[in-house]
């Protein structure tokens, strides 16, 4: 094995991905508890109690003043999510009258773009696009959204545990819940079964040994990894928590970097060594996005990947691999076997001049039906308890699969983008993760591993 030394971090160019990443999560701690806004009541938590399935009425009723608004939108951009994007925004206007656009920006430079509109205070845009370990980098450029939610019967506990309190800064609430990112490990039948490979790899070690033996550069790589701004720090937070490592010896409260340490280091070399050492992925590696990881599985240029969702693998039209793919749960470390989870959002420009019809369109697209129809499209996860309930048990075949493989991994995301201490809390404490147990309490036939989020 290499020696990872200070010479190797600056040639592997995904350590600066996540060293300058890893800055948002270090400044999360250091920020002082702050007292809630007065004038922005918090919406009630249910983090002890388990969510119920059934869910509040949200109003559909628009006022006849918004028809005809025009409000536009900016998320990040990705083939099937751009057609879901569209088919939501012809929809939305069919129902209400309110037309809306949006423009669509690679996921890895969407907050850059974000923050250069919300330090011009442009009201270009009206709703944003965001995450957890986004949130708080808006500071006051997002408007508060409880009184919207108070109005409309929106709860907290309509959405999967702890997400909205995830989305609330210093006791504002600045985004809905909208969908959350569940890796698994995905992988071609095909390849495996030629190279003699019985069932997917179970352990890190067994992904590399598995890699050697399907590589065969350059037509197939064994594996393809992420290296890249946000994707490399959500990398490297599963390499580090599966080597049993954490951000902070003391979790989060303020204390000294525990990343640097013997976890760290043994992440941070794992994953040279898989580009450098063992060459058993692509070269381009450390300026890969998850939407370059996506497309080479899909075109047949690798035997495995961390994805989401089945959705372009299962395309004709944009994949090779449709017949000859499966998926597994992701491959454990040498502590625990975990991925990272985040769950994206839909919040308001403060600086917006059609707020009120950004609002429909937020309450309407993080509601339980367009959850569903979400799922349907591109297995996206919903965030909406009752939509994740229902396509939970509703799902087949490789949808199914991805789910059930999925779920028993979950741990949140360590980025949390400057939120008061109390909120960071709440989202990982104690040790938050998802873990599976039965959940009859709370409405499943099945068990995903959500429900005891806590």
């Amino acid at each position: 094995m290499a020696t990872f030394s200070r010479r190797s971090l600056l040639k592997l160019a995904i350590g600066t991905s996540v060293f300058s990443a890893m800055g948002t999560f270090v400044a999360c701690t250091a920020v002082p508890t702050a007292a809630p806004t007065p004038t922005a009541p918090r919406l009630t938590s249910t983090l002890a109690a388990a969510p119920r399935a059934a869910t509040a009425a949200v109003a559909n009723a628009v006022p006849a003043t918004l028809k005809g608004t025009r409000i536009v939108c900016l998320f990040w951009s990705g083939a099937e999510i751009e057609q879901l994007y569209r088919q939501e925004m012809t929809e939305f206007e069919a129902e209400t009258g309110i037309k809306a656009e949006y423009s669509g920006v690679p996921f890895e430079d969407l907050m850059d773009r974000e923050m250069t509109l919300a330090g011009a205070q442009s009201a270009e845009v009206d709703v944003f696009g965001t995450h957890y370990a986004q949130i708080g980098r808006f500071g006051d450029a997002m408007l508060p959204l409880n009184d919207f939610a108070a109005k409309n019967n929106i709860t907290a506990d309509q959405y999967v545990k702890g997400s909205i309190d995830a989305f609330t800064v210093d006791g504002k609430l600045l985004a809905l819940p909208f969908s959350f990112d569940m890796r698994a490990l995905f992988y071609r039948t095909d390849l495996l079964k030629s190279g003699g490979v019985t069932s997917a790899p179970r352990t890190l070690d067994d992904l590399v040994q598995v890699a050697k033996k399907l590589n065969n550069p350059p037509d197939v790589y064994g594996y393809t990894i992420v290296g890249k701004a946000d994707p490399a720090l959500r990398e490297f937070s599963d390499l580090l928590w599966g080597n049993g490592g954490d951000f902070l010896e003391k979790g989060l409260q303020p204390s000294p970097p525990a990343w640097n340490q013997d976890a760290g280091v043994q992440a941070l070399q794992w994953w040279y060594d898989l580009i450098y050492t063992q060459k058993i992925a692509p070269p381009g590696v450390p300026s890969y996005g998850w939407e370059e990881n996506t497309q080479l599985f899909a075109s047949g240029q690798v035997a495995m990947n961390k994805d989401w969702s089945p959705a372009t693998f299962k395309d004709p039209k944009q994949s090779r691999v449709k017949d000859t793919f499966s998926v597994a749960p992701l491959p454990a470390g040498a502590s625990s076997p975990r991925t990272t989870g985040v769950c994206h959002g839909r919040g308001i420009n403060k600086y917006s001049r059609n707020q009120a019809a950004a609002w429909e369109f937020v309450k309407w697209v993080t509601a339980k039906e367009q959850q569903v129809k979400m799922f349907n499209a591109i297995q996206a996860h919903p965030a909406h308890f009752a939509a994740l309930q229902q396509v939970t048990n509703d799902a087949t075949g490789i949808d199914k699969q991805a789910l059930d493989a999925a779920l028993p991994s979950l741990r949140s995301n360590p980025s949390c983008g400057g939120r008061s201490k109390r909120s960071c809390q709440t989202r990982r404490s104690p040790r938050m993760r998802w873990t599976s147990r039965p959940l009859r309490r709370c409405g499943f036939s099945r068990t995903p591993s959500w429900c005891d989020f806590r």
